[in-house]
């Protein structure tokens, strides 16, 4: 999907590529599964096949036989996926965050607790552009964690298909992020989906969270249809799936989610690169 198309119900362009999208639509979670045998020394043609996976799905979940031996061998991975620029979050302050439970005084903080998070883009918060992410499974819980997946391209499909007018989702102003007063993050306001970037390919920016966003006025119903359509109509493209030991996710930055878990003896742990190039 690129920036040029006309992006209108009518639009025979459009309708061409939402009829190829449609036939492209994964029908099972394995086909964005990639093995590889050892993600510290990643083969030629495995990188091949993560990037024909990315490239098809906007998705790839990879399964590796053997144990991430260091986290500069994970940046190796992704750099050689094409990452280069990353995200450093305010928690870590470094370019891989370890997702897991923690009792500190950031614990309210979702991502760092065995809560759901509700469908949402990575950095849909922030002035810069997260364009991908990938996470990396050390320890699974024992139950539940399972991550939701879902393209933002089907979902923006699914939105023209049904409402026709995409152009105030687009807008500068249509999503508004509250201030956060833990990170003195001013108030943000942003587009939810747009092409006004350097690949010229779809960018979405949106989170469920009714306490995370805000829209003014003339953006509200449409956000209101949007997050109908995520529930309803896009259920059946949603993918779930819950990573095991050695196996992890590396997507254009999609919507995506994650169940509830508990934990036994080994907290759920997780290691996350965000990144400003997308894959």
């Amino acid at each position: 999907m690129y920036k040029s198309m006309i992006l209108t119900s009518n639009s025979t362009e459009f309708l061409r590529w939402a009829e190829e999208k449609e036939r492209n639509i994964p029908q099972n979670i394995n086909e964005l599964l990639v093995e590889i045998h050892d993600i510290n020394n990643v083969k030629t043609t495995e990188i091949a096949k993560i990037k024909e996976t990315i490239q098809a799905y906007n998705c790839c979940i990879y399964a590796s036989n053997i144990e991430l031996r260091s986290n500069s061998n994970l940046l190796r991975f992704v750099e050689s996926i094409g990452m280069k620029t990353y995200d450093c979050n305010n928690i870590d302050s470094s370019r891989i965050s370890t997702i897991t439970p923690r009792e500190t005084s950031k614990v309210s903080y979702i991502p760092y607790t065995n809560k759901a998070l509700n469908w949402h883009t990575d950095g849909y918060y922030d002035e810069r552009s997260i364009f991908s992410w990938l996470l990396h499974c050390v320890s699974s819980a024992s139950e539940g964690g399972e991550n939701y997946l879902l393209d933002h391209e089907l979902v923006l499909r699914e939105y023209i298909l049904r409402n026709d007018d995409i152009n105030i989702l687009m807008d500068d102003g249509a999503l508004i992020i509250p201030e956060s007063k833990d990170t003195s993050r001013p108030e943000i306001s942003t587009y939810i989906f747009s092409f006004s970037n350097v690949y010229k390919k779809l960018h979405m920016r949106f989170s469920m969270r009714k306490d995370n966003i805000a829209s003014n006025t003339r953006a509200s119903d449409a956000i209101t249809r949007l997050k109908k359509i995520i529930v309803s109509h896009c259920a059946q493209y949603s993918l779930t799936y819950k990573l095991s030991k050695n196996q992890g996710i590396l997507t254009n930055n999609i919507l995506h989610g994650r169940n509830s878990f508990k934990d036994d003896k080994v907290n759920r742990k997780l290691l996350r690169i965000r990144s400003y190039e997308r894959l």
